[in-house]
């Protein structure tokens, strides 16, 4: 393997010019810069990305914070598709990712402590947007470089990245009618639901109440929760809209024997394998992970939006 000193020996000079030139040091002349570089290329050189930024005190990692989970929660599809958007986005950069998944939340700010002091991880992309979230304060507090993917439920001038929920949520709604000459869908989200979710419930809200309909949102709780209930207490409905895929697959049984039209969120690849609707919300979640990294890295930028796309 090529050593910065195997090159400075064949540029005549000493090792800690060679290290400043290749590290594009204002103190080492142009010429001499690019003159060092040259003899690297042709030496076959690849720099140690790691070393180099452990010298400034950080690491060549960002950290992905992911939110509270059950060790027997099934993994997020979602979450996957967003990884591999940030993948793409960070080899380019030769960045790294190193993830934090807990089942607590005060385990989870441990994980994101030790990050820090010990591996000197000093970006990163946080998976979720909670109020009130510890993470995140500390995070803010230490002024370490981090990117929301949802939109910031607190009032802090957090970075993020972001579908436009409502409107999604808005559009999924006005398809059920237009495709399928509905007059009462129903939307369907989880109990406590998270933030993305309020916003596709308030885009369904608005279209119901432009079009002098009356909506039906309905909170599904525990395992006891039966869809068939539901739709007993509510004859009205002709067709459901759940606030994402997971919940959607949940109650992928009970729909088998329904004939109702439905339509969910996310159009991730593993879902569409597992489940059939009569359309999606596609929300690009590699492209969000995509977004996400070029924020980081860009001080410039406050957030970003990411569009969605109707699948049928």
């Amino acid at each position: 393997m090529v050593t910065i000193k195997d090159i400075a020996k064949k540029a005549g000079v000493s090792v800690s010019t060679t290290s400043r030139a290749l590290n594009d040091n204002s103190r080492i002349s142009e010429e001499t810069r690019e003159r060092i570089k040259k003899i690297a290329a042709e030496m076959g050189y690849q720099p140690n990305y790691t070393a180099r930024n452990l010298t400034r005190g950080e690491s060549n990692m960002v950290g992905l914070i992911f939110p509270v989970t059950e060790d027997t929660a099934p993994a997020n599809p979602f979450h996957i598709d967003l990884m591999r958007g940030v993948s793409a986005a960070l080899q380019p950069l030769h960045y790294e990712m190193v993830v934090s998944i807990a089942t607590t939340q005060d385990e989870l700010l441990e994980e994101v402590r030790s990050m820090v002091d010990q591996s000197k991880v000093h970006n990163f992309l946080v998976f979720y947007s909670l109020k009130n979230d510890p993470v995140t304060a500390y995070l803010r507090k230490n002024n370490l470089n981090f990117v929301v993917i949802g939109h910031p439920t607190d009032h802090h001038p957090d970075r993020f990245v972001d579908n436009d929920n409502v409107a999604a949520g808005k559009k999924a709604t006005e398809h059920l009618f237009e495709s399928r000459q509905l007059t009462c869908p129903a939307f369907l989200e989880s109990v406590n639901p998270w933030m993305f979710e309020r916003e596709r419930a308030k885009g369904y809200e608005e279209y119901m109440h432009e079009h002098d309909r009356n909506g039906i949102i309905w909170q599904l709780g525990t395992k006891a929760d039966s869809l068939d209930e539901f739709l007993d207490a509510h004859p009205e409905v002709d067709g459901l809209l759940f606030s994402d895929d997971l919940l959607f697959v949940r109650f992928s049984h009970e729909l088998q024997k329904l004939s109702l039209p439905v339509l969910c969120f996310n159009n991730s690849r593993l879902m569409g394998m597992l489940t059939n609707s009569d359309g999606k919300i596609d929300l690009q979640p590699r492209e969000l992970g995509k977004e996400a990294v070029h924020l980081l890295f860009d001080p410039t930028k406050h957030h970003g939006y990411v569009g969605f796309k109707v699948r049928v």
